[in-house]
């Protein structure tokens, strides 16, 4: 059986179950590399909470900090990093300042730097939960799921209810291959994200075809497909795919030619 890599978005993504595996025209992106699946990073999965969790910054470093979220906030990211950064070096236990350079080096799909300043945010204050939910989007699209998923356990469930939360928690148990979790995740993700948001739409189009709701998984690649941000080549591709799908008995699994098993 061909394992495949779930959030290699730039073709579609994938999942892998245990014994089951999604069919080859959702799999065409397995073969990738890992930046791949950095291809299609979306800003709006950051989520939404900048409140400062420190008193008494230098009020040098607090400037630099304010001058950075507002070139974050205007699509500077790499500025931002920078002055998040240097508001670090003046004062080294600002939390709040690693934290906004891990988002900016989110921003810029630079996911190993965006791990390793989350992790300076949360040595420098354990309690800054957005620093854990920065850390675990990295890690989910480092693929290392069981960190991404550690991560996530130190948010409390209120937060856990905005879609971004949910949508990593979605795809950590997708990569650590638990469907009915994902599922579970997806649903509450789907709530409240923007209906825009094209790769809640295809994770969910694969979680459901893997438990074999073919039904449930069309309908979902057919939302998927009528969004405007699926390039012409994928788009060809998973049409192909969805008038397979609809073919399909409802409560059909794949079939083993159609996994290339």
């Amino acid at each position: 059986m061909v394992k495949i890599d779930p959030f290699k978005l730039s073709i579609a993504a994938a999942l892998v179950f245990g014994g089951l595996s999604v069919p080859v025209a959702l799999a065409q992106g397995q073969a990738a590399n890992r930046n791949a699946r950095r291809s299609q990073f979306d800003p709006r999965l950051l989520a939404p909470s900048s409140n400062l969790t420190e008193s008494a910054i230098l009020p040098e470093a607090m400037q630099l900090y304010g001058r950075a979220v507002t070139e974050l906030h205007r699509g500077h990211a790499i500025a931002a990093e920078k002055d998040a950064l240097r508001a670090l070096q003046i004062d080294p236990k600002f939390a709040d300042a690693s934290a906004l350079a891990a988002t900016a080096a989110l921003v810029q799909q630079q996911f190993e730097r965006a791990s390793a300043e989350a992790t300076q945010a949360i040595q420098s204050n354990a309690a800054d939960e957005k620093a854990y939910v920065i850390l675990a989007t990295a890690q989910n699209y480092l693929g290392h799921y069981s960190d991404a998923a550690d991560a996530l356990r130190h948010v409390r469930p209120r937060e856990q209810q905005t879609w971004q939360v949910a949508y990593q928690w979605a795809r950590a148990e997708a990569g650590l291959q638990d469907l009915q979790q994902c599922l579970e995740w997806t649903n509450r993700a789907a709530l409240s994200a923007p209906p825009d948001f094209a790769p809640l739409h295809l994770l969910r189009a694969s979680v459901l075809l893997a438990m074999g709701d073919n039904a449930r998984a069309a309908d979902e690649l057919e939302i998927y497909l009528q969004l405007p941000s699926v390039n012409a080549s994928q788009r060809d591709l998973l049409a192909q795919e969805l008038q397979r799908l609809r073919a399909l008995p409802q409560s059909s699994a794949a079939s083993p030619s159609a996994t290339g098993n």
